[in-house]
Formats: structure tokens, sequence, C-alpha cells
């Protein structure tokens, strides 16, 4: 069936497409980020909604902030609608008359909210606006030394009473959801749905290219850390380490991948140091595992000082067969098992690390078994499509 280009209508099919999709559930996903490149949590998000269309569900993912045009074209699908939600913050009450607006426009089943913390004033609006399910998606750091107590009483009483409409919270590690539990501000049911992430063929080809681009030396062995540049990733202890090290040996090379407020911070104090040359700051890089980063690498290094969530990057290197080097905190422990697939140093211990390097740098065997044991772990627990799918049967009321 055709129609004449000047009517301005569709072609019918595509009416009855609309008209049937207009009948499917929605959730409304709200993240307190705006994505700028595509790594793991944007891959699970593309992931997510493609396993929410799986399960007869449209996704709404709301950002606080512009987002990138290559995020934008990497989620595009029919069955997904981008929003912007801007000043998240703090309870969430800058946002609220949008976030109404939202809701009413779009008429969700089930809201999910993440990031910026579990007390917010979006539990209820969803709720009020008609919502029958409210999650929210635990993907929270620590700082270095919190205990996981409970907060003072009037806290407690104000968090129980906002998240009071929650149906459950999802949290990304034991950790994180230790920690949450820990606070006393919800009495909502805690699940651990543990990240994931792509399992990629390796390409040499990559690895000979992303050096080639960055100067890297072929010959040199490359210890790497993709990171927001900020003092909570440990940057300044990687580069004391590596200063350690270079004094002792040659032929290493630290990469960090990442922009950040500290980033010329850190550029500095690679030259005070005296090791600018053996040290490259990319910026940031609009898609590291595509891009070659972790082929281009023989150690991954998270040298976090505060208490990570989970760390992306140490799946994401796992799934490319590197050794890890990670601080033992949070919920990287979790991921890095001692002695097996990595090495666990204590945080912010420069010589710590400078020695587990050395360790690692000077026997190749042990490298790889590292590297295959840590993929062993990935392709068992850590498989985004797996991910993606509990979280949408989760959220859509299917068992997880």
């Amino acid at each position: 069936m055709s129609v004449s280009k000047h009517s301005g209508e569709p072609p019918e099919r595509d009416k009855l497409a609309n008209e049937k999709r207009q009948d499917r559930p929605r959730l409304i996903y709200v993240l307190g980020l705006a994505p700028q490149k595509i790594g793991g949590i944007e891959k699970f998000l593309r992931y997510f909604v493609m396993a929410a269309d799986a399960a007869g569900w449209d996704s709404v993912l709301c950002f606080d902030g512009p987002i990138a045009d290559e995020f934008r074209a990497y989620i595009s699908f029919p069955y997904v609608t981008i929003e912007s939600l801007g000043n998240q913050e703090g309870l969430g009450l800058a946002c609220a008359g949008k976030l109404w607006k939202l809701l009413r426009k779009h008429r969700p089943q089930t809201f999910v909210y993440a990031f910026h913390g579990v007390i917010r004033c979006f539990p209820w609006l969803a709720k009020l606006a008609g919502c029958k399910q409210v999650f929210f998606n635990d993907h929270s750091s620590r700082p270095q030394g919190q205990i996981a107590a409970p907060l003072g009483l009037s806290k407690r009483i104000v968090g129980r009473i906002l998240t009071a409409p929650l149906t459950a919270i999802a949290s990304v590690s034991d950790f994180t959801r230790r920690t949450g539990d820990g606070l006393g501000v919800t009495s909502a049911r805690n699940i651990v749905v543990k990240n994931g992430v792509e399992i990629h063929k390796i390409d040499p080809r990559r690895r000979a290219e992303f050096r080639g681009r960055y100067g890297i030396s072929s010959h040199d062995l490359v210890m790497t850390q993709v990171c927001w540049m900020v003092k909570e990733k440990g940057v300044e202890t990687m580069l004391h380490a590596a200063a350690n090290l270079l004094r002792k040996r040659s032929g290493v090379h630290l990469l960090f991948v990442g922009e950040g407020p500290d980033l010329e911070k850190y550029k500095t104090l690679a030259k005070a140091l005296g090791i600018e040359s053996a040290v490259t700051f990319t910026g940031l890089i609009n898609n590291p595992t595509g891009m070659g980063v972790f082929e281009a690498s023989d150690i991954y290094c998270q040298a976090s000082i505060w208490q990570e969530a989970s760390g992306l990057g140490v799946l994401e290197a796992m799934s490319f067969k590197l050794p890890v080097i990670a601080s033992n905190t949070g919920g990287l422990p979790e991921n890095v098992q001692n002695g097996k697939s990595g090495i666990l140093v204590s945080v912010g211990d420069s010589e710590e690390i400078c020695a587990a390097l050395e360790r690692l740098l000077r026997d190749d065997d042990l490298r790889r078994s590292m590297g295959e044991t840590g993929y062993r772990l990935i392709l068992k627990e850590h498989q985004i499509e797996e991910t993606a799918r509990k979280y949408a049967n989760l959220f859509t009321g299917q068992s997880c």
C-alpha cells in the first residue's frame, strides 16, 4: 500500500506499528550521568534496553545533562526514548517538576533511578504517577574508611520515609549491598545483580595500531589504568609506583585513559617525577575496548583509594585476558582473586604496587596464567547479555 508523498501521512503499516507500540508497557530509567563515550555503563544500557524489548517493554532513558551524539546513535532503537533531566543532585527537588511531567507524559509501569544516592524524592513521585514498581540501581562507591554503620536517627527517619515506595534495590556487588543496607535508610529488599562486560575477539592488529597512534614502543610492557582523573582513583599512587619501578628497570610504560579535573595536575606530577617520557595520558577515548586500549596493554591496574562499587574497568581488562593489580578495597576483591587472576595491594601503597608490577613484569607465564583465570571468571559470572537479562527480568516483574 502506498500514499502520496505530499499527504503528510505515514504508510499504513507504520501507523499500525506505532499504535501497537503505544500498547507496550514502559519503564523510565533515570541516571545521574550524561554519557560522553561508549564505556561500560553505556554498553550495559544498550544491552539492557534490548533485553527489555525482548520482554515486550519500551524504555525511556533520562540523563543528567547533554549526551554525546556517538552515544545517541549507539542506543538509537525504536523502543528507546531519550530525555534530559538535569539537576538531579541532592534529594532531587530541583528536577522534581520536570520529572513529574516526564512521568505523566510516558505513563511508565516501572521507575528506576541510579547514581546520586537512594534518598531522593523520586520514589514518591513515581508512586503518585501510578508506577507499579520502583527500583534503585545502586552503583555507589564509598569514601575510604567509611564503615557500613547506620546514619544518624534523623537521616534514617527521612530516608525510610522517602524510600518507602521502593519495590527493591538492585546492587552491583555484595559490597554495595552490604554497605547500602548498613546505612539503615531503607527497608527495601536488596538484590545483587553483578556487572557484566562484552566478550571481544582479541585482535593483535589493534595493539600495534593503538601503540603507534600514541607513540608507545612495540617492545615496552604497558601498565594501564582507565579512569576518571580524580584523587579517588589513585592516579598519584600509580605515578609514584611507576617512578619507583623505572629507577630499577627500563622497557615499561604507564598508560592512563580518561579525562577529569585533575588531568593537568597529574601530567605535571609525571614531569616532576622525571617519568614524563614513560607515561601517556590519552584523555577521553570514546570507545576504549573498540580502540584497542586493552589489547595494547600487558597489565591492568586499579589503584583506587576509595571503595569501588565493582570496577567495570577491571572486568573489561579481564575480558581481554589481562592480569590485574587492584586495591584491596570495596567491591574489587570480589572480582580479583588474589594470586590467581591478579594481585591485591594495600590502598595508597606505591611500594606494594611497584613490587606487584615487578613480579608480573618478570614472569610472562604468570601474566598469561592470571589473564586466563580472570577470563574464565568473566565467562562464568560477568557476561553482559546475562546481566542485562537479569536486570530486565527484575524491572519488568519477572524472576531475576
